[in-house]
């Protein structure tokens, strides 16, 4: 079965920024459409987005990519059949021809890849997550959610802080999305009554964003919400310190603070609050930060820490970051890396290095509910979606209720009698989760610039803390996947053709009198060290799990 339509259009996401939907029709009438999203905090090697820069909207209108999907690439992929994503992936990220997508756009790279996949599955007639989980031979498995209920960051003003969520110890839907919502009012209640009336507004992602409110103040709610609770939850954030990173510190909360003082900082909420995970605890070109992550001792790391900006969903990066033991876990987004094949990789690489594998949206959204699938399908360890407001975010809480409903109809159901029907459950964690044992890392393909030892020194300073100096393998990169980069400029002459086939009350909170631990400082104020930034490798992996398909698969030739 073949692609008979490929209709891209122009949609706004959850920002009021123009974003890329494209919907696909097959042979046989059936149809998918797929939406891409947009972050506000970006790492600087994610795959590069595609705007017409022009007067419309500010210059972020992608009408260019539609004209380019309508005229070049569409015409080339009618007939084209459906089933064989990595090949379909490779011959589009071939017909861009660069290393980060910049000639196409990865939102177009992925708007196609997405809908292609979607319509995939739907022709299988299985679910979304079952095809998922049957390609990558995964088993189902909820995800805990982790709901952001505060922001703050470059999502909302005031706090430095992009994002304070809870993790409910629970991940069945039903539940954990109840404890969520109840939360969520009872947080907002608590900081209207500290910071006022303003504090009920809501950031990008539907968390609260109460100005002029401070991080202890903050998590000290949440804690002490958490110990009045019967249900309990984890307290996880995501810092994103390249937002407050200068090049030499971090200006957070009117304080010039260096590394090692902000992982003191870390270390004292860990232990009084009970952190349970931090993300992007430094700046990703901070080399001093990066290295304490690499040298701190385990028994000193009272917190889990998730790469994202760090490892923008990118297969040698993940491989880079396990080797060197600097995360626990990693963020997924489809599309800081621009496609499903090159996500998939992501996710296989992650799991193989023992890393937690946690799927998330963006904060500039859509309605399309497809990593609610895709968190379920691979077996994720956590979901993030945001607060339980706002209408892009309530469809992947939705969607995660759906598909408990469907397994268990017994979910819902609060007459203590079994229902008529029997599904099968979908597989549950009990609490708390404990990480896998970790095979052995694939030896990671490093770029010699990243894997050299970091020489720049800094004088001692007193005020410094110092530390001591599941799963299947990661996908190859195969030739066919990889040896289609044809020269861009002559993607209007490109062919297809076939060749064989492969294979997330009453409390009152005080504002303390000192919200954060004071650094020492000299009568000269802080010591600015010189450093030296990380050079970051930006290459990427397009290789996939195998894909067995006795119909003929395309290729591309000029």
């Amino acid at each position: 079965m073949g692609i008979k339509k490929i209709i891209p259009s122009q949609i706004l996401n959850s920002n009021g920024e123009p974003t890329l939907k494209v919907r696909m029709i097959s042979e046989n009438g059936k149809s998918a459409s797929f939406s891409v999203p947009g972050g506000a905090s970006l790492g600087k090697d994610e795959a590069v987005k595609k705007f017409d820069n022009a007067a419309s909207y500010a210059g972020k209108s992608v009408n260019g990519n539609v004209d380019t999907i309508n005229k070049v690439i569409a015409p080339k992929f009618i007939g084209y059949p459906l089933g064989h994503q990595e090949d379909f992936d490779s011959l589009i990220i071939a017909l861009d021809g660069s290393q980060n997508k910049e000639n196409l756009g990865s939102n177009t790279i992925l708007a196609l890849s997405g809908a292609y996949f979607k319509l995939s599955a739907k022709l299988s007639d299985k679910p979304l997550w079952q095809y998922i989980a049957e390609l990558l031979k995964f088993s189902p498995e909820f995800p805990r959610i982790y709901a952001n209920l505060v922001g703050g960051g470059k999502h909302a003003p005031g706090l430095d802080i992009q994002e304070f969520m809870i993790v409910p110890a629970t991940n069945k839907p039903n539940q954990a999305i109840e404890q969520i919502a109840q939360t969520y009012q009872t947080v907002k209640t608590i900081m209207t009554s500290l910071y006022g009336p303003t504090a009920r507004l809501s950031g990008d992602e539907g968390a609260i964003a109460p100005v002029g409110a401070r991080t202890e103040v903050v998590l000290e709610a949440l804690s002490n919400l958490n110990q009045k609770s019967e249900n309990k939850f984890d307290i996880a954030l995501d810092v994103a310190a390249n937002s407050f990173f200068d090049g030499k510190d971090y200006n957070f909360e009117g304080q010039m603070i260096h590394a090692s003082d902000l992982m003191t900082v870390y270390q004292g909420w860990a232990t009084k609050f009970g952190l349970y995970s931090i993300e992007d605890p430094f700046a990703e070109t901070d080399t001093e930060g990066l290295e304490l992550l690499k040298t701190i001792p385990k028994e000193k790391k009272n917190f889990m820490v998730i790469g994202d900006d760090f490892t923008v969903t990118n297969t040698i990066k993940i491989n880079e970051f396990a080797q060197n033991k600097m995360i626990d876990g990693v963020i997924i987004k489809p599309d800081q890396v621009g496609s499903i094949t090159e996500m998939f990789n992501a996710v296989q690489a992650a799991k193989a290095s023992g890393l937690k594998v946690i799927v998330s949206h963006r904060s500039g959204e859509t309605n399309d509910d497809f990593i609610a699938d895709l968190a379920f399908g691979i077996g994720a360890d956590g979901i993030k979606i945001g607060a339980p407001n706002r209408g892009e975010r309530i469809a992947k809480y939705n969607r995660l209720l759906d598909i408990e409903n469907s397994l268990n109809p017994d979910a819902q159901n609060t007459t203590n009698e079994p229902s008529q029907s029997i599904q099968p459950v979908a597989p549950v964690r009990t609490e708390p989760i404990q990480a896998n044992p970790a095979p052995p890392i694939p030896e990671p393909i490093l770029n010699p610039a990243t894997s050299s030892q970091h020489t720049a020194e800094r004088p001692t300073q007193a005020r410094d803390v110092h530390f001591g100096a599941q799963s299947s393998s990661s996908a190859r990169v195969s030739g066919d996947a990889t040896n289609h980069n044809e020269n861009p400029k002559g993607l209007d002459n490109a062919m297809l053709t076939p060749k064989e086939a492969l294979d997330i009350n009453n409390v009152r909170v005080t504002p303390p009198a000192d919200p954060i631990p004071m650094v020492p400082q000299d009568n000269q104020g802080l010591i600015i060290p010189s450093g030296q930034n990380v050079q970051q490798n930006t290459n990427t992996s397009t290789a996939a799990p195998n894909q067995p398909n006795n119909t003929p698969k395309p290729s591309l030739s000029v």
